[in-house]
């Protein structure tokens, strides 16, 4: 039989982003639609940022320093 294990410091579930200040408006990198800034609650593990059309969520850190290649449909 294994012996029962649990981690001293607990295990972190919820990633450190950086949110913004409410009221604060970005565009989509993708699709250049603009982005809904999701409200920062404790049950809410997901990033700061949703893409309606595109269904992608974007942090501060991926807005400010991540180009996104846009596929030119021919």
């Amino acid at each position: 039989m294994q012996k029962h294990h649990t981690f001293d410091s607990g295990l972190k579930y919820r990633p450190d982003y950086k949110w913004p200040e409410e009221g604060t408006e970005r565009d989509c990198p993708k699709c250049n639609q603009n982005l809904e800034l999701v409200a920062n609650l404790d049950t809410y593990y997901g990033k700061p940022w949703w893409c309606a059309p595109c269904q992608w969520q974007f942090s501060e850190e991926d807005l400010d320093g991540t180009e996104y290649s846009v596929d030119e449909e021919e």
